[in-house]
């Protein structure tokens, strides 16, 4: 059975379909692409004709990366495409509430929590997405960000200050800031050589995404239990492509973006599970913090919250209306 006849929706075989073209920042290997793109893309494939939508795909950015997404949604260069908002926290601040630190322990919770806030009627939406003219579809938090080094342990942040610390943006920038070291930003791909020349002392990276670069060869030592903040990757439409769909080619979108979320949530966990397991075979150290220690660690950070609200509302953004909102949906989904 067709899902335009499970469903009640009318198929368009008198009208020409309409051709999505949807550019994926992530390679099919990846745990975002494996996860979360391919099956978003299988949905569509299987289910799109029926209500007239065809989709053309572009993987491993081919056609721009996600900091570049923005700018090609609105140009209409493409119509679904990933982007990072650490990456573009000048154009969408509020988008980052999820990424500060303390807040999201389980990313799949932390993802359901925050995308009622990004679609239209959200909060975040009606504040800074209607403007960017995109409509998020679906999303997916990387989680555990720590902090590896290579010549010393950290166990406590004091231990940080002074250090050259690779930092990917964003709430990245804010957290290496506060803990009193200095931030550096480089590339993953330009990282490997950085450490092992000594240019930097470290970097704030997620496990899951070392071995991808061989850092597990060059950095030593991970401060295990400091898990600093996740990073939000979000999943979006173009509005003038959204606006011109039917609503039951809307209809397939959202069925395919709940099918996508689900999947690069489960992704990313298994994916993280194998990453630690590499990480330890590669005798990095994974130094334990104990209770007490933690407690230094979510003190020192404490201020990041409190300067990004004050930052964002000094030109008069509701950030501490939307962390507040965050905060409780996510008490929800954590329940």
């Amino acid at each position: 059975m067709t899902l335009a006849a499970s469903c009640g929706c009318a198929s368009h075989p008198d009208s020409a379909p309409v051709s999505i073209t949807f550019s994926d920042g992530f390679s099919s290997t990846h745990p975002i692409g494996k996860g979360g793109a391919q099956p978003f893309r299988e949905y569509l494939e299987e289910h799109g004709p029926g209500v007239g939508l065809d989709v053309e795909y572009f993987a491993a950015g081919q056609l721009g990366k996600p900091k570049d997404a923005l700018h090609l949604l609105r140009a209409g260069a493409v119509d679904i495409s990933p982007f990072i908002p650490a990456y573009l926290s000048n154009d969408i601040p509020l988008s980052s509430v999820g990424e500060l630190p303390g807040l999201v322990e389980d990313p799949c919770a932390g993802v359901e929590a925050l995308m009622p806030m990004m679609k239209p009627g959200g909060s975040i939406y009606e504040e800074e997405m209607k403007e960017q003219g995109v409509v998020p579809l679906w999303g997916v938090m990387i989680p555990n960000y720590k902090v590896f080094t290579t010549n010393k342990p950290i166990t406590r942040p004091s231990e940080l200050e002074g250090s050259l610390i690779r930092t990917p943006g964003g709430v990245g920038d804010r957290v290496v800031r506060e803990l009193g070291a200095s931030g550096v930003i480089l590339s993953n791909s330009d990282l490997y050589e950085a450490v092992a020349r000594g240019t930097v002392d470290g970097a704030i990276f997620p496990e899951m995404s070392v071995k991808s670069y061989s850092l597990q060869e060059v950095l030593k030592y991970v401060a295990d239990d400091a898990n600093l903040y996740t990073t939000t990757v979000l999943y979006a439409v173009s509005a003038d492509q959204w606006q011109s769909f039917t609503e039951e080619q809307k209809a397939v979108l959202d069925k395919a973006s709940e099918v996508a979320q689900e999947g690069a949530c489960r992704s990313l966990l298994e994916a993280q599970e194998s990453a630690r397991a590499a990480i330890l075979d590669a005798d990095v150290e994974f130094v334990h913090i104990d209770e007490s220690t933690k407690q230094e660690w979510n003190s020192a950070l404490t201020p990041i919250r409190d300067n990004w609200i004050s930052d964002l509302e000094s030109v008069g953004l509701p950030a501490s209306s939307v962390l507040s909102e965050f905060e409780d949906r996510l008490a929800k989904e954590n329940r």
